[in-house]
């Protein structure tokens, strides 16, 4: 009923009261605020003043944290000046970010050497060791406690890579354990500019037509594989077994792979995991810390100055001195040698150089030498005459054959008149019976190069196998001449010819011409001849390969095959297996085999001792030490001084000396001191002044300086990453693009001066290649799997909460206890390509290997070709990575 006089009033307010209650109730439930409900006058309609807003989403109450170059913005420490910074032009702002980075970067290249040294000082520690000479003589020698592939996987690697893994660190730690962008992508990105860049560079600075290879292809292959691997890894754990989860298993796989990858490389350069061990010889630390090079090692330096001026009469003393220097140069060098140098040129700091004659050329006395003697040798070379035979004085002749054509050949001097004297001689084949006698004399006039010599062949019906006789060089001489200089003009060079008459009816049989070679282990190459007998008609072929036995392929000769090719009346055919120059000093005797197999229709191989037919046949090789080098690797020894360890200690021992260093200004060698260096030196002086506080390497043995550089690359390295996301920001670059160009090429810029200069002056390219794939993998093993690894302990020990739900709401279905999460998008596109461009690299390497011998340098073209391809990888892989996280690629 309608309320009567007082009470409508009353009754209107009642229901309006109540309508507000409720609609109050119900905003609250849905998060919304009370709507003004008002009674109105006595009979007119309740009136809602506010119509109810939609609800709004739960985020939309939490305020929006401002970018790290916006005003209230920031990172762990910059901007230095808060928000009056960030108010600056953003033009301004970028670039003094840009150049902040860049002398930052220079900085932390700065510590990270010092940081190596600390390393170098801790892996050179040496142990005693007491052996007895060949007279029974004791002697005490100090031996390096590290191996020294260890070493440069772990301490030289974190060294190296120190940058790029504490930036992933502290990203995770001071982020509340979230994953970051700029970490991760540092690492795949300075990855790609090491593998790709690197390399070009190095193989770039070799000059053609020289080349480096790989000695120890073994610890090359285990740490190249690794380094693709560890990438497909992170593919496996991102986007296959937990997309976008990294669990506590993972992590801790992904840091256990590190250890795993120094055993199996330890294994390897010891030779457990292979056959042999390569013989690279090496240095033993001797008396009063001097460096004595090995037996072995001087053995191999002697072999190769002697293979490269053959023929060549060295005096003892030369060879001495140029033994010496040989050895200076090729002393060990660590990674921290190569980075140290590197950084130090960069600022204008004290080169670290092994002896005065460094970077000069070692032969260049013998160089003399050789030139004055090729001049006394073509002077008289000039005055004499050589003769000999055509086709290395084999010829053959078919029964039917009317006669055989032997031609002598004279060289050298050709101004007098010669006279030779010949003969034929019987072997199988009897003169009368197989072919007509001859003797007489060849008369060369002035100039005249050859003479003929014809001699009948005697044809018969009966059907026999190849026969041999002989064409004898008797005497040769200067006619008019004395006795004396008549023999000292000519000379007979090859005395005999072979000419073997063959039945005419068959294609022949195969057979080698010795079945045991005997080479010495400083020849480059054995020849190893092949014979065809009982006929020679028509073209055929037999093919040839070689296998090991107590000699291995690629550690003591280089295996080969093919198929040798005979032409018509063809008796003689020959190929090549080259050798690894051992160069060994202990007494040894190896062999290997080389078989011939295969012969075409109408042939055969020599049939065995019981006369039956095979179908492959033998010939043993055996390679032996020099004797004859091993007598004078001897003398010389007695003749070396010991190499001083302290020239080429990378620390002090003072702090006053590091003060003195960090602000003297040095040039290259003696050189003064150019305007570049007096540049680099000022831009660097603070930096270097600072980090001159670290202790000395030699107090507490390098652990000191270990400890204290290590912070203080921890606190550049944060700069860093603050610098690199404010430019980045400024330059609206997302992180991730940011991370894998300016932050990935400024951390791996001192490593490619270090990776170059080592290409230059390693005699190999185990330590520049090496250095690559080994600092690769390091990367992703620590740089990754050690933030990683304590972010997934954390999150699944504190479970999700509400800053979890909030960043990654779309996990939360598939993760309900939440998990250090690591969103795969752009990291894992990134990662996917980096491994692919990274096989193409790696596989590019060992094609350079088996066609040139040389993985670094080589011809002209294919060093270009390979250095461009190289580089267009590493575009391709920033082009498709930038295009991926700007969204253009889905």
């Amino acid at each position: 009923r309608k309320p009567q006089g007082m009470r409508a009033p009353l009754a209107h307010a009642l229901v309006a009261a109540l309508a507000a209650a409720l609609a109050g109730r119900a905003a609250a439930q849905d998060g919304v605020p009370m709507t003004d409900v008002v009674a109105p006058e006595d009979g007119a309609p309740l009136v809602q003043l506010d119509p109810p807003s939609p609800p709004p989403s739960p985020l939309a109450s939490e305020p929006v944290k401002p970018l790290i170059c916006e005003v209230g913005g920031g990172g762990l420490i910059l901007p230095l000046f808060g928000d009056a910074e960030q108010r600056l032009p953003n033009g301004l702002r970028t670039g003094l970010y840009l150049a902040g980075l860049l002398w930052t970067f220079l900085g932390v290249a700065i510590v990270a050497d010092i940081f190596m040294a600390a390393i170098e000082e801790i892996t050179s520690k040496t142990k005693a060791v007491t052996s007895k000479d060949d007279k029974g003589e004791s002697k005490t020698y100090y031996v390096q406690v590290w191996n020294g592939t260890v070493a440069n996987l772990t301490l030289m690697a974190l060294g190296s890579s120190a940058p790029e893994i504490l930036l992933s660190v502290i990203e995770v730690t001071t982020n509340n354990f979230f994953s970051g962008a700029l970490g991760p992508s540092t690492i795949v990105g300075s990855a790609a500019f090491n593998l790709m860049v690197i390399l070009a560079v190095c193989v770039l600075s070799i000059p053609s037509p020289e080349g480096r290879t790989i000695e120890q292809f073994g610890v090359f292959g285990i740490t190249a594989t690794f380094s693709v691997l560890a990438y497909v890894w992170l593919v496996v754990i991102l986007m296959i077994s937990t997309p976008d989860i990294v669990t506590p298993a993972e992590g801790c796989i992904t840091f256990a792979l590190f250890p795993a990858l120094v055993c199996m490389a330890y294994l390897m350069d010891v030779g457990w995991c292979a056959r042999k061990r390569a013989n690279i010889g090496g240095y033993v630390i001797g008396v009063a810390g001097s460096i004595i090079p090995t037996a072995t090692e001087l053995a191999r330096i002697v072999a190769e100055i002697k293979n490269r001026f053959p023929g060549q009469n060295i005096n003892q003393e030369v060879l001495g001195r140029l033994v010496s220097k040989e050895a200076q140069r090729r002393q060990p060098k660590s990674r921290a040698y190569w980075r140290v140098n590197a950084t130090r040129q960069m600022v204008g700091g004290k080169r670290v150089h092994v002896s005065d004659g460094d970077d000069g050329n070692p032969y260049a006395e013998l160089e003399e030498l050789e030139l004055a003697s090729e001049a006394s040798l073509a002077e008289e070379a000039g005055s004499k005459s050589f003769i000999s035979f055509t086709a290395g004085g084999k010829y053959s002749v078919s029964e039917g054959d009317k006669e055989v054509v032997v031609t002598i050949l004279r060289s050298g001097n050709m101004q007098h008149p010669v006279e030779v004297s010949y003969k034929t001689v019987d072997g199988t084949a009897k003169a009368d019976d197989d072919y007509i006698h001859v003797s007489g004399v060849a008369k060369f006039a002035p100039g005249q190069a050859a003479v003929s010599v014809k001699i009948p062949i005697v044809d018969d019906e009966e059907v026999e196998t190849d026969e041999n006789f002989y064409l004898k060089l008797v005497d040769a001489k200067v006619p008019g001449a004395s006795v004396f200089k008549r023999r000292g003009r000519v000379e007979i060079e090859c005395a005999m010819a072979t000419i073997t008459v063959y039945d005419d009816d068959t294609g022949g049989v195969f057979s080698f011409e010795q079945q045991k070679l005997r080479v010495k282990d400083t020849d480059s190459e054995v020849l190893v001849r092949v014979l065809r007998r009982e006929g020679n008609r028509g073209r055929v072929t037999v093919g040839y390969y070689t296998s090991d036995g107590s000699a291995v392929n690629a550690y003591d000769y280089t295996h080969v095959a093919g198929t040798l090719t005979f032409e018509d009346k063809e008796l003689v055919r020959e190929f090549r297996v080259p050798l690894v120059p051992t160069r060994g000093y202990d007494d040894k005797e190896e062999e290997f085999f080389v078989h011939l197999a295969d012969p075409s229709p109408g042939t055969q191989l020599e049939k065995n001792a019981a006369g039956k037919e095979q179908s492959r046949i033998t010939a043993s090789v055996i390679v032996v030490n020099d004797s004859d080098l091993r007598k004078e690797v001897d003398s010389i020894a007695t003749l070396l001084p010991p190499i001083n360890a302290d020239k080429v200690s990378l620390g002090q021992s003072k702090w006053a000396h590091q003060f003195t260093e960090a602000v003297t200004v040095r040039g290259e060698g003696d050189a003064p001191p150019t305007a570049s260096d007096w540049i680099l030196h000022i831009v660097a002086l603070p930096w270097k002044v600072l980090f001159a506080l670290c202790p000395p390497t030699f107090v507490a043995d390098g652990l000191a300086c270990f400890a204290v550089a290590l912070v203080l690359i921890g606190v550049v390295t944060a700069v860093i990453g603050d610098l690199a996301g404010l430019l980045g920001c400024t330059l609206g670059i997302p992180d991730e693009i940011t991370a894998i160009t300016f932050v990935a090429l400024g951390t791996s810029l001192p490593d490619t001066f270090a990776s170059m200069a080592s290409a230059k002056g390693e005699p190999t390219a185990d330590s520049s290649i090496g250095n690559v794939t080994g600092s690769n993998s390091v990367n992703v093993f620590l740089g990754l799997g050690l933030p990683w690894t304590i972010g997934a302990l954390y999150w699944k020990v504190n479970g999700r909460n509400a800053d979890w739900d909030a960043k990654y709401p779309e996990l939360i279905a598939l993760y309900p206890d939440g998990g250090f999460a690591v969103p795969a998008g752009d990291l894992g596109f990134s990662v996917a390509v980096f491994a692919v461009c990274a096989v193409f690299t790696l596989l590019t390497i060992v094609a350079r290997r088996k066609a040139f011998k040389a993985e670094l340098g080589g011809p002209p073209v294919t060093k270009y070709a390979t250095a461009i391809f190289f580089v267009l990888l590493w575009f391709a892989y920033i082009a498709l990575s930038a295009m991926k996280t700007l969204g253009m690629v889905g």
